[in-house]
């Protein structure tokens, strides 16, 4: 989620903090800190560890989603090719099935002029799918593995399910995610 980049720069200044008793005090990395206050993109457990560093609320550190330009379907596309090797981040529902869309239609064009050129685009596109799946599912607070369901016959109505949940709102570190909790 975005965060008021400002607004935690303003923050620190006001305290005398550098960025390094910063990440002291909230028990974050400074690397986060850096991050944080260059990119604007921070973790729920994240503002919340600012939120009460600084003793506001964590609302007051999140942008509000009205200054923040709607996607486009052709955004979610050209974001998907963009972020073909990047399996750590998150995907928002809109984003992951219009490039679902997109590699279907792609496909299928493909499928038509050639078999030879379907093969070279389902190649090509294999991975930059496989990472949004990743994105969305790690949105959806579910397990990067529930993608191997894939290769069992009608598994894919069961990764299909996985990919249509919500996005998830973490309640605190002790929430597990999907295949990766202890038995």
């Amino acid at each position: 989620m975005k965060i008021d980049t400002t607004l935690v720069k303003k923050l620190r200044t006001a305290k005398g903090w550098s960025q390094e008793q910063l990440s002291e005090a909230c028990g974050l990395s400074l690397r986060t800190i850096q991050r944080l206050e260059n990119g604007g993109n921070a973790s729920i457990e994240s503002v919340r560890a600012l939120a009460a560093v600084f003793g506001i609320d964590p609302a007051e550190l999140m942008l509000s989603s009205e200054a923040e330009a709607p996607q486009t379907p052709q955004d979610a596309v050209l974001t998907g090719l963009r972020e073909f090797g990047n399996f750590s981040g998150t995907a928002t529902r809109f984003e992951f099935w219009w490039f679902l869309a997109f590699v279907v239609v792609v496909t299928a064009v493909a499928t038509v002029l050639h078999e030879r050129v379907a093969q070279i685009a389902g190649i090509i596109l294999l991975l930059p799918l496989l990472a949004a799946s990743a994105r969305r599912l790690n949105d959806a607070g579910q397990s990067q593995w529930w993608q191997l369901f894939w290769f069992v016959p009608f598994g894919q109505i069961v990764v299909l399910i996985m990919l249509a949940q919500p996005t998830s709102e973490p309640s605190g570190p002790s929430v597990t995610k999907g295949l990766d909790a202890p038995i």
